[in-house]
C-alpha cells in the first residue's frame, strides 16, 4: 500500500521500520520487508546506516529509502561529503528521501539548500526533506530552494507538525 509523496508525483510506502536505537542484525530487517514494510528509515546519527545497507542489498527496488543529516554537516561542502559517506554505508548510489536531521542557526539555510539541490542534480537524492523544523523553518528552508520543493505530506502543516 502507497500514499502520494506530497505533490512529485512519486509514492511512499505506507508501512515503514524506523531504525533509531536498532540494534539488531540484518535479518528483522530484512524480514520487514519481506512483509512490506517497503519503507526505511535511518540517519546518519543513527549509527544504523551500515546494517540498513546489508539488509537491503538484493532488494534496493523495492525499499523507499529515507535517511537524515546530522545539522552539524549543514555547511555545503560538508553536507556533500556527509551524502557520500551516507551512500557509502548504505550501499546505494542514490538515497530516495534525504533530509536535514534539524536546524542548524549556525550556517545559513541558503548554503545548506544549495548543497541538498546539488544533490538532485547529481542524482544521489531524489526528494529533499526536513525533520524537527517549525513551519516557519521550514518556509525559510523553502524559499532557499529554486529549483526543487521540500517533499510534505498533506497533512503536516494542517496538524501544526514539527517532523514533515
Amino acid at each position: 500500500m502507497y500514499t502520494a509523496l506530497g505533490n512529485t508525483g512519486g509514492r511512499l510506502p505506507e508501512v515503514g521500520l524506523g531504525t533509531w536505537n536498532y540494534r539488531g542484525s540484518i535479518e528483522p530487517l530484512r524480514q520487514a520487508i519481506a512483509l512490506d514494510a517497503f519503507l526505511i528509515d535511518t540517519a546518519e546519527s543513527y549509527g544504523t546506516e551500515e546494517v540498513v545497507g546489508v539488509a537491503i542489498k538484493d532488494r534496493r527496488a523495492s525499499v523507499f529509502l529515507a535517511t537524515k543529516v546530522s545539522p552539524k554537516n549543514s555547511r555545503y561542502k560538508d553536507l556533500i561529503r556527509a551524502a557520500d559517506e551516507s551512500l557509502r554505508r548504505l550501499k546505494t548510489d542514490y538515497i530516495d528521501l534525504y533530509q536535514l536531521h534539524s536546524p542548524n542557526y549556525m550556517v545559513q539555510i541558503s548554503e545548506t539548500m544549495a548543497a541538498m539541490e546539488r544533490l538532485v542534480e547529481l542524482g544521489k537524492i531524489r526528494f529533499i526533506g526536513v525533520s524537527n523544523f517549525s513551519v516557519s523553518e521550514l518556509r525559510q528552508a523553502q524559499a532557499a530552494l529554486s529549483k526543487n520543493r521540500i517533499v510534505l505530506k498533506s497533512s503536516s502543516l494542517q496538524l501544526g507538525r514539527k517532523d514533515y
